[in-house]
């Protein structure tokens, strides 16, 4: 695995609310380096959340910097940042926009929308892109996948997609918006598993999550452990954070994100 690599490097990073998140981030800085995994507790009830936009480059307003591979993402040209954004896997927040959520293109069969990144960014042949999709699809607990519209897919069988999705490809940076929502707790061995491939690989990691029971699960070992209080970020070494028993609450009742 690389040593050191920068992967991602937030620095000072403020992004004000707007009708796209419900709550502000405010002066953020986080470097995860290759094979690390910031695990981010979110507050409950926070919706929407504008920290993995900024990561990838998607928050249209911000103050501080944001690199993605050594490369700010203000100084990429559109059509590069795309590709770019090739090499990021994500689970899009489901949590409050509709059974369908984010990240899905309507005209498009759930099995479209997973390799349509691949088929796009990739010169890879479309059986070794399909063989590697379904071999994740059984990994995440599906018998192949999906093929009808998201509008028409079953919530459970659209997370375990979207998680196929963000793995596929070998990524650099993989962004974990709740992705274990709605298919707790039967997702998580096969997602910890999936995590710890990736990083051992060298890919980094951002993890939200709002559930003790995720937050607090020993199979995720993150490297950091970062808690949201209102528009700030602690970020704590992992080994430091255990020890400090305000942020590490005891497991509760088995949650969803």
């Amino acid at each position: 695995m690389p040593e050191g690599k920068s992967i991602l490097e937030l620095t000072g990073v403020t992004v004000e609310s707007d009708p796209a998140y419900d709550s502000p981030v405010w002066n953020v800085s986080l470097r995860l380096a290759a094979g690390e995994l910031a695990l981010v507790r979110l507050e409950r009830g926070v919706v929407r959340l504008p920290l993995a936009d900024a990561a990838e480059g998607l928050a249209e307003q911000y103050d501080g910097t944001v690199t993605f591979l050594g490369r700010d993402w203000r100084s990429v040209p559109p059509r590069e940042g795309a590709a770019l954004r090739g090499k990021i896997g994500r689970v899009f927040d489901a949590v409050g926009v509709g059974a369908v959520g984010t990240g899905w293109v309507s005209h498009l069969d759930v099995d479209e929308n997973v390799m349509l990144a691949q088929r796009h960014h990739t010169r890879r042949p479309s059986k070794e892109i399909e063989a590697e999709a379904a071999k994740l699809a059984r990994m995440f607990g599906l018998p192949g996948l999906p093929r009808g519209r998201p509008a028409q897919t079953r919530v459970p069988d659209l997370q375990r997609a979207a998680c196929v999705r963000a793995f596929l490809g070998a990524p650099e940076l993989i962004l974990l918006e709740r992705p274990a929502q709605g298919v707790y707790p039967e997702i998580m061995p096969p997602l910890i598993n999936a995590v710890r491939s990736a990083r051992g690989r060298g890919a980094a990691v951002m993890w939200l999550t709002d559930t003790p029971a995720v937050w607090s699960d020993r199979g995720i070992r993150p490297t950091w452990r970062c808690v949201m209080s209102g528009s700030q970020m602690l970020v704590m070494p992992a080994e430091e954070a255990a020890a400090v028993s305000p942020l590490v609450p005891s497991p509760g009742t088995p949650g969803e994100g």
